[in-house]
This record gives structure tokens, sequence and C-alpha cells, in this order.
């Protein structure tokens, strides 16, 4: 369908991630690389608290200086990004090869899936509905969409090793949900999530997790075909000015100030452009699911 390049899988900072997001965007909206996608991988040095498009900071608890505060360009709420966690991003040319943002979901959860499935994890399943992908019930994969005018981007992330909840509850505001007659908490539904470590019941550091996630997602989405390009200081600095007009202002992380444009973005499911700031949100990996099914990713509390 694409010719892709490929641009690794490093370990940057919250704000230099967030940046080359947008930097490929406009990279793939130019039309002199006609039917080029780009695949990257990234994680993050220190854990990193990612806020959706127009989520409010109201969610915030508190932070120090083992965890980053930073906002995408995708809808949808905070997640905890960090070390044990590999992001995965794909983006493409609006030549028509996807009618529709469904469609590229579909697409490419599919292949994130196969990818977990053929590295040995079991009883992987797609939610699309949820934007989420499921082992055993439960999401391992969460992703997010930006419908550009020239360009389409899909980003998401998954759990290599366990999460630290603890931390995550002392940070940012987890919900909870009474469903009949019981509680079921997002702080148990993460406790809850399962990983790549704990499917392959293999003590694997991060690093290698991440290569081997990487590299079985590369392979099923291009069949090992590709040009790889290096994110070099020279990429770096041809990121600047989105460093000077979004990532690096606190304005962008409290406002989601500049918002995109009618001229720049068709959609951002489930956004507004320039509505308001969304507040008391859920974590970002349940806010679709429907309470059936999030019963069975959380444990009960007696009301």
């Amino acid at each position: 369908m694409f010719n892709y390049e490929y641009w690794g899988n490093e370990v940057f900072s919250h704000d230099i991630n967030m940046a080359l997001e947008e930097f490929l965007i406009r990279r793939i909206a130019d039309q002199k690389l006609n039917d080029v996608a780009a695949i990257r991988f990234y994680s993050f040095p220190q854990d990193s608290i990612v806020l959706g498009y127009a989520q409010d900071t109201d969610v915030i608890k508190y932070l120090d200086s083992t965890v980053r505060l930073t906002r995408r360009i995708t809808g949808g709420s905070h997640v905890q990004t960090g070390p044990n966690v590999i992001s995965y991003s794909f983006v493409v040319p609006r030549d028509g090869s996807f009618k529709t943002y469904e469609d590229m979901r579909t697409f490419y959860a599919d292949h994130v899936a196969n990818a977990l499935n053929g590295i040995g994890l079991d009883d992987v399943n797609v939610d699309n509905k949820a934007s989420i992908i499921k082992v055993d019930g439960r999401p391992i994969a969460g992703h997010a969409m930006w419908w550009g005018i020239k360009s389409a981007l899909l980003h998401g992330l998954i759990t290599l090793t366990p999460y630290d909840v603890d931390k995550i509850a002392d940070r940012v505001m987890l919900q909870q949900r009474k469903v009949g007659s019981q509680v079921y908490t997002e702080y148990s539904a993460i406790k809850n999530l399962p990983s790549v470590s704990d499917h392959l019941k293999a003590e694997l550091d991060n690093r290698y997790l991440r290569e081997l996630v990487g590299n079985a997602i590369l392979r099923e989405v291009t069949g090992n075909k590709y040009e790889r390009k290096i994110v070099d200081d020279v990429i770096i600095q041809e990121s600047i000015e989105l460093f000077k007009q979004r990532y690096g202002k606190p304005l962008w992380i409290n406002e989601h100030e500049p918002t995109f444009t009618e001229q720049e973005v068709e959609a951002i499911p489930g956004e507004e452009l320039r509505g308001p700031l969304k507040k008391n949100l859920g974590y970002c990996l349940f806010i679709q699911v429907p309470d059936d099914d999030f019963k069975k990713m959380a444990q009960p509390t007696e009301v």
C-alpha cells in the first residue's frame, strides 16, 4: 500500500517525542513524497503523563522531578508512559488508501495485534470501538488518531512490563464506576493490565522487549521492506519551530493553545478543535470501555 520510511525505535524526552509526531505529519503531507508513509517506535527516559488534546489539567494531583507532563495532538485522556512502555506511530498520506479514519485504525490495530500474537502472546483481540487491543480481555495497548487534511496519524502504546500503580494514583486522578451494587476502580484495572513480559513468562529488560515488539510490528506492517531514517541533530533542528509553537510552551500543556485549524486537520476523533477543555476524565485506556467490559477488567468493591 505504501513505501515505508522507518524512523527507528529510540528513547527521547516527552517534548521531543510529541514534536516528532507533528514533524512526521508535516513531512508525509509533502506531496513530493507521493506514496510514502512513516513508522516510528519510541519510549521515554522517565515516567511521563500525557494529556489528551482537549483534556483539562484538573486530573493532575501531584508532580515532582520523577515525572514529566506533556500534551499530545490526539484525543482522549491522560495516560502514563515511561521506560516500561513502547509507543508506536504510523503516519500516512491522505491519498485515498484509507477512506475513513476507522479504516486506518482497523488496518494498523490488526497488524499490531498480529505482531503481538506472533511473538507469543495468546488471546489477542482488537476492540476498535474502545481503541484498544486486549489480551485475556484486558487492554495491553491503546491508540488514538489525528485525521489531517493531507496526512493522518495513528499512535499508541503497549505495556512491556507492569506499572507501579501506586505512583500513578499519586500523580493523577483515577476514576471509579458503580456497576450494579459494586464499585470498580481504575486503580485495580491498571493493576490488572497485562504486559508483554508477563505473557512471555520471562525476566526481560525493557530495552530488549522494546526491540522485540518494535521489530515484530515493523516486520508485520512492511514485510521488512522500508527505507531506514535516522532522527539525528538535523531532524531535531528541523523540529525546533514546533517546540517554539507548541511543545516547549506551558500554554500548550495548560490550555492546548495554539489549537489546530480546519486548514490543518479534518478531525481529531472525539474532539472539537477549539472547544473547551474537558474536565474529570477517566484514564485513557478505559474511557471508551462500556461498564460490562470494564467490570471484567477491574476488581469489585462492595458499596
